[in-house]
């Protein structure tokens, strides 16, 4: 993404990418005992497989610490900063400009790393006895990220690429 912008579009790129994740989990969301299950995800695994690592780590990173500020959760908000990051730069080294079976590899691998961050973020915070609800609330965030992410992919690869070729 970088090469082919200047850097004011790389971050008007960035930015807007950011605001997208930072929507998709603060207010598409179903309340659970222990957070909330969003489709911040999905979009974090789109941007990774569309844009790149350096796209997926920054706009999940801050668009998810964004949504923890803002949304009530400011204790979580740097384990999400670094979890959500992380998960954006897995599946974007995994599966960005692969074919679309190993991009649905990459997004789930992006989920495991998810599910087990906030398992141990959960036990930092609460105790091991949170980890199991913790664990069983992210399977079903992070799957239907994966659904959502598997879905949405294609449509936003297909835009960025009409975007570059009219540039």
């Amino acid at each position: 993404m970088r090469d082919r912008q200047s850097p004011l579009a790389t971050l008007v790129t960035l930015s807007l990418l950011t605001a997208v994740v930072l929507v998709a989990t603060m207010f598409l969301k179903l309340p659970t005992a222990t957070g909330y299950i969003h489709l911040g995800d999905g979009v974090i695994y789109s941007v990774s497989m569309a844009f790149g690592g350096f796209a997926g780590a920054v706009s999940g990173a801050l668009g998810s610490f964004l949504a923890d500020i803002l949304g009530g959760y400011p204790a979580w908000a740097p384990w999400t900063f670094v979890i959500k990051g992380v998960a954006g730069y897995i599946a974007a080294m995994v599966g960005h400009g692969k074919p679309k079976n190993r991009q649905l590899v990459a997004m789930v691998l992006a989920s495991v790393w998810i599910i087990a961050g906030y398992a141990v973020g959960a036990a930092v915070m609460y105790s091991p006895k949170a980890v199991p609800t913790e664990i069983l609330g992210n399977i079903a965030q992070t799957g239907s990220g994966v659904i959502v992410g598997f879905v949405l992919t294609p449509v936003l690869q297909s835009t960025f690429a009409n975007l570059t070729r009219k540039t």
